[in-house]
């Protein structure tokens, strides 16, 4: 049967949000209240109809509302007059912000012609959730180096997730031992552990299994992490203690995404669902079905939307949640060797990462980073083993009975500096690689490399807007977050953090 792009979502259950741990029947929440679900229309598509809607949407006015109370003077004014003196209030705050932002570096032409027509033009793609920033171009690569590498262990077994706060104070790390470490970024001091606890311990308020993933909403209030336990522990990043516990999915915890500005959590899990909670209110929203396989990673931006993989279906979903419906995009790249036969074939698609509303990156067992545009059912761009291939030996550095197999190095975590041209992947071959997007948005290739050892778990990178610098964030190990199928003795298991040097201003 012919496989389709579109797919309604027509077998998710919504219930109404209950309290951490606590399961909803029959559409009633712990407090009885029955939950009304929303009905719209959904017509029927073909396989070729892309649902993008919303990408078609114009940009919205400008929100200029006054703060303080009108005058009588303003109250006499006209509807075409106040929308003229907002519109100048809102040019000479830009003015001001720019003049402040770059100290009479420029001069008043250059000031009216390019830096407001610009910022103008920023933000009209950041209401579109499209790329703004084309920076890698002005990447300065003499910043990756490995002495200003800043490195920290902590951890006993490896590390599986690391994540910055968006205001650049604190970075948190994960590990195989369960316990969770909250660092300084700047001078990267402990500051608090919060420890793992005995496998299979059922009254422990924690993790007592390996922990797989985490994410930090944007005001740096809740964290949350998932791993093997199966259970979502939220904290209170503030006051460094836990806040909840959800324990509705039926198998590990993969995947875990915070929406921009907002408290709502995406999940993804090995039981093949994704749900939805409020970390806030401790509540449960909904369950997202169609994943064949594991779901093995989720991402997440400013939209009222989320993005998985689903491991060995082979399929990445974009999950419309207001529309209640979804996108469905085929992996499965084949690479093919100097005589046009199949040499690597992607088995399971691993990561996945935002650019912007429109485009996201996908890398798998196939060493294959691919760029997806969410109106195209296959990938419009791929680089086959993108972080090489390795010679298979056994343990006495012998290849099976004296042939000669090279492996494909897997793609086991990926990241972006989101809605810009620049995009980070990691495997175990000694190098987190840079990547560039073009200009068309349909290619991408390399731009710079940073030698890290050891297996890259996990990515971050985040501009942190007070002071405009951009940090690389890497949780490194020994082994595989969610295996141990490789293990690199002389890796240090650890969390490092690097800068990233832009020439001109983001």
């Amino acid at each position: 049967m012919k496989d389709a792009l579109f797919t309604s979502a027509t077998k998710r259950k919504r219930s109404t949000p209950s309290r951490s741990g606590g399961k909803a029947a029959g559409g009633k929440a712990a407090g009885g209240n029955t939950y009304k679900s929303m009905k719209r229309s959904n017509p029927k598509k073909t396989d070729d109809d892309i649902d993008d809607d919303d990408d078609n949407e114009p940009i919205g006015d400008m929100d200029l509302q006054d703060s303080e109370p009108e005058s009588e003077e303003e109250m006499q004014e006209t509807a075409a007059e106040k929308r003229v003196r907002l519109a100048k209030a809102y040019l000479n705050k830009i003015e001001q912000d720019l003049e402040d932002q770059f100290a009479g570096g420029f001069d008043a032409a250059d000031l009216d012609r390019d830096l407001i027509a610009e910022r103008l033009r920023h933000e009209e793609d950041e209401k579109a959730g499209k790329i703004h920033r084309r920076i890698a171009d002005h990447f300065d690569v003499s910043c990756l180096k490995a002495e200003k590498i800043q490195s920290r262990k902590g951890h006993q077994l490896a590390v599986t997730a690391a994540v910055l706060t968006d205001d650049g104070q604190f970075i948190y790390s994960a590990s195989k031992d369960g316990s969770i470490i909250k660092w300084d970024a700047t001078t990267l001091d402990k500051l608090h552990v919060f420890p793992g606890g005995r496998k299979g311990a059922k009254e422990f308020t924690g993790h007592t299994d390996a922990i797989y993933c985490m994410a930090v909403t944007s005001d740096g209030q809740y964290l949350a992490t998932g791993g093997k336990d199966k259970k979502i522990n939220i904290w209170s990043a503030k006051e460094d203690k836990h806040w909840a516990t959800f324990t509705q999915h039926r198998d590990a915890i993969s995947g875990l995404a915070f929406r921009i500005g907002h408290h709502q959590l995406y999940s993804g899990s090995y039981d093949r669902t994704i749900k939805l909670w409020n970390a806030a209110e401790k509540g449960y929203i909904e369950t997202l079905f169609g994943h064949q396989d594991h779901v093995t990673s989720l991402d997440t931006l400013a939209r009222e939307r989320c993005i998985s993989t689903g491991g060995r279906d082979k399929t990445t979903r974009l999950w419309k949640i207001v529309e209640q419906s979804q996108l469905v995009y085929r992996g499965g790249v084949t690479t093919k060797d100097e005589q046009g036969k199949a040499k690597y074939i992607e088995g399971s698609l691993d990561c996945v990462s935002q650019i912007d509303e429109s485009l996201f990156v996908t890398g798998g067992d196939s060493g294959t980073l691919s760029l997806w545009d969410i109106n195209r059912k296959k990938p419009i761009f791929t680089i086959n083993t993108a972080h090489g291939t390795e010679r298979f030996v056994d343990s006495n550095g012998n290849t099976p009975d004296g042939q000669a197999i090279d492996t494909v190095r897997w793609i086991t975590a990926l990241a972006c500096i989101k809605y810009s041209d620049v995009l980070v992947s990691g495997s175990w071959d000694g190098f987190v690689r840079f990547w560039k997007l073009a200009e068309d948005n349909k290619s991408l290739k390399p731009i710079a490399e940073l030698a890290v050892d050891g297996v890259i778990n996990s990515l971050q990178v985040k501009t942190i807007a007070s002071s405009n610098r951009t940090f690389l964030v890497i949780g490194v190990g020994q082994e595989l977050s969610r295996g141990r199928w490789l293990r690199l003795k002389k890796a240090k298991n650890g969390t490092r953090i690097i800068e990233l040097i832009f020439a001109k201003h983001l």
